[in-house]
């Protein structure tokens, strides 16, 4: 099976994406998978000679229902049509502040020109600035209409019967102003084209944030791919040759130097040296590789140099199998649609049948003029522009609280989803941890000793010697003078001070020196053993040893990576709250476990792969209680943040970790993801009381405005006074939303 993707051009929602596969399936009868994320379509064939025939007629298919089936240069066409709505999002905001000027600024007090006197000018100015903006925005009126004939009426249906109903009333005030000039007093209270125009200029603004937030998300393959060199110095006949990636063969033999990436996965044959595996384990500490030991693409050999025998390229490669995974993440169907989308599903249909009905019983009980006067004041009071305000609105005010808290939520459909969240899936290396290794602790160590390490170490860049340097600043230890300076990659230091040895690594470094350590003891929580047994014991928890040798005594320092007090936090919450915690890590299970018992988790999966962290998603996403959240940090993590329900990135991760994911924690503090939870119900909460109220006025309004009072009180309701009501729908939705301001107090 070979999968072939193509970019569509027209997608605005998630009826556009039903659309999009129902064209598709019309030709094609194998797997299809539609992402509105990356605007894509990808197909599975068996029959690679087919697919030019297949391409041919999708196209067709597509071009059928208004899109566009993009063959090549799908990044640059993006960009052309980004930059296009931008330009389109800044006339619509520019002409509608110039109407709102026009009919509205002498109520503030603003200059009115004399010119306005006249009514017929002041009703074609609207009209003149108004019709920009229709134009500019009817894609709204051609895909709202499409869906509503296509009986699956979307949010672009909703902005097409409002502003359109505005619109088609402002044009017969219009028409009557300029015809029946001795009314046009009357007619002018008719116009309603800032209620056209506003409509689409603020829904344009929605939809071009979202669009940035879908843009930045669809990056991370992207920034993925970024890891791998683009070269690699290639061995043969004993020569060093410098090859595209795409001409490196399986066999070839690859020369790796110290901070380079590696190109390939593939085994050692010569050499070793230490690697930062970060980029796929997601560990902070470097990895000692020799002889025999297999590397993966785009880690770096820290020191060292290696000659490596390519096993593996291309699509083969472990991080190449990661951008296919988040490929297919991506263009994953999710299973909650956006509130209005929902609401408007019975709501439209609903208001255009009643708004024909009252045409025509008005037509048959009462006079042409009541007819259209009931007719359209159905449609303006019915226009839904609160129902369309009524979640983003909401969502945008609670997405501001986060951000004032450090807390960056990418899409309304994170925000909805957050609030059922039953699983937290947390990688530990960097998110849980500080992600780098720390002292903590010392066995035997004297100032003398603390002084010769601090002194050999800061002749090294390795990791645990930078922890080293960081412990021994912290007690303000002074440098000694070192002679005979000696590395042995990945394994220790070694020099001279006032004749004395000074040895700093690996036990079996320091055992290869001196001889034996055997002799040697310290005191270990309060017990005097040896240091052997020192070794072993921080073994168990998971901490590293590092040897220090001088004046003919040895220490041990204990390395680790620490976790922080706000993971503690973080999980004694997620339990309060009925959420059950659960660790990833790619690190050991001694050092998973230490981590994991400090926390108080119970549930760890430890030494796992980006592929092994991606099925443990899968697995607890087919659980029925609730929604799967997964927080991480690194590109490991990139999979299962695109795979998970709700991705959240640790702010300081790396940038394909941010992209994959839904909600960002700027301040690196696991305890956010809590403010998050609490945001997320809070707003939802806003958004169901937003849509009672929009509705409300309708259920009340609408009646009215249909007539139903008229034969008994002969009481109308006029389009002008049916936008006034539709306007102070609007406004007390916006007041709700801002009410989140002060209810998310944490």
């Amino acid at each position: 099976m070979k999968k072939i993707k193509y970019g569509v051009k027209g997608m605005m929602c998630t009826a556009c994406v039903a659309h999009v596969e129902r064209a598709a399936r019309s030709v094609f009868d194998g797997n299809i998978a539609v992402s509105l994320l990356t605007n894509s379509i990808i197909l599975e064939i068996e029959d690679s000679e087919k697919e030019e025939n297949l391409k041919k007629r999708l196209a067709k298919a597509l071009k059928s229902g208004g899109y566009e089936l993009v063959l090549k240069n799908r990044k640059e066409i993006e960009k052309k049509e980004y930059k296009k709505r931008k330009i389109n999002l800044i006339l619509s905001l520019s002409l509608c502040a110039l109407l709102m000027y026009v009919t509205m600024g002498a109520m503030v007090g603003l200059p009115k020109p004399k010119i306005f006197e006249n009514t017929a000018v002041f009703a074609l100015t609207q009209l003149v600035i108004t019709a920009p903006i229709v134009i500019i925005n009817r894609k709204y009126f051609k895909g709202g209409i499409s869906a509503l004939f296509a009986k699956s009426p979307n949010m672009d249906s909703l902005i097409a019967i409002g502003s359109g109903a505005s619109l088609v009333c402002s044009l017969v005030g219009t028409a009557l102003i300029i015809f029946k000039p001795e009314n046009a007093h009357a007619y002018a209270h008719d116009l309603y084209y800032e209620s056209a125009a506003m409509i689409l200029a603020l829904v344009t603004l929605g939809k071009f944030i979202e669009d940035r937030a879908k843009r930045k998300a669809g990056d991370a393959v992207e920034a993925l791919s970024k890891t791998l060199p683009s070269t690699a110095t290639v061995i043969r006949e004993d020569k060093e040759y410098t090859l595209n990636i795409e001409e490196v063969a399986v066999g070839d033999v690859i020369s790796v130097r110290a901070g380079e990436a590696i190109p390939v996965d593939g085994e050692i044959i010569y050499g070793e040296g230490s690697i930062d595996e970060s980029a796929l384990s997601g560990e902070s500490l470097p990895v000692d590789k020799k002889k025999g030991d297999t590397v993966s693409a785009s880690c770096i050999l820290n020191d060292g140099y290696i000659k490596v025998k390519c096993t593996r390229t291309g699509d083969e490669t472990v991080v190449n199998r990661i951008i296919t995974m988040l490929e297919e993440a991506a263009n994953s169907k999710a299973n909650i649609s956006r509130v209005a989308d929902r609401v408007s599903a019975v709501f439209v249909p609903a208001v255009i049948c009643l708004s024909l009905v009252t045409l025509v019983l008005w037509l048959v009980f009462g006079t042409p003029a009541l007819a259209f006067k009931c007719a359209i004041s159905v449609l303006v009071i019915s226009c839904p522009c609160a129902l369309g305000l009524a979640t983003p609105t909401a969502i945008m005010a609670g997405t501001g609280v986060g951000a004032s808290k450090g807390i960056l939520i990418k899409s309304a459909h994170a925000l909805e989803r957050m609030k059922d969240v039953k699983y937290i899936l947390l990688d530990k290396t960097g998110t849980m941890t500080y992600g780098k290794p720390f002292v903590i602790g010392t066995y035997g160590v004297c100032e003398k000793m603390l002084s010769a390490a601090y002194s050999l170490e800061k002749m090294s860049s390795h990791p645990l010697a930078r922890a080293i340097c960081a412990y021994g600043e912290q007690k303000n230890i002074e440098k000694i003078e070192i002679s005979n300076f000696s590395s042995v990659v990945g394994n220790g230091l070694s020099g001279i001070s006032d004749s004395n040895i000074c040895l700093c690594g690996k036990p079996k470094f320091i055992v290869e020196k001196v001889g034996s350590i055997e002799e040697f003891t310290a005191e270990y929580e309060g017990v005097e053993m040896s240091v052997l047994e020192i070794i072993n014991r921080l073994a168990l928890t998971g901490a590293t040893a590092v040897l220090v040798y001088f004046e003919g005594k040895c220490g041990v320092f204990a390395i680790s990576d620490k976790i922080k007090e706000s993971s503690i936090r973080a999980v004694e919450g997620f339990k309060r709250l009925g959420i059950k915690s659960v660790m990833l890590t790619g690190d050991s299970e001694l050092s998973a476990r230490s981590v994991a018992n400090e926390a108080g988790i119970s549930d760890i999966h430890a030494s796992l792969m980006p592929e092994d962290k991606a099925e443990i998603i899968k697995s607890y996403k087919e659980k029925e209680n609730g929604l799967v959240a997964m927080v991480g940090d690194g590109i490991n993590d990139a999979p299962a943040l695109a795979l998970a329900d709700i991705g959240i990135a640790i702010g300081a991760g790396t940038e394909v970790a941010i992209d994959s994911a839904d909600v960002i924690l700027s301040k690196n503090s696991l305890a956010d993801v809590l403010t998050a939870l609490d945001i997320s119900r809070a707003t939802i909460r806003t958004v169901k009381q937003n849509l009672f109220w929009a509705l409300i006025y309708n259920s009340i309004g609408i009646p009215v405005a249909a007539g139903v009072l008229f034969p008994a009180f002969g009481i109308t309701l006029s389009p002008m006074i049916a936008a006034a009501a539709m306007s102070f729908s609007s406004i007390t939705v916006v007041l709700n939303a801002l009410r989140l301001k002060r209810i998310v107090r944490l």
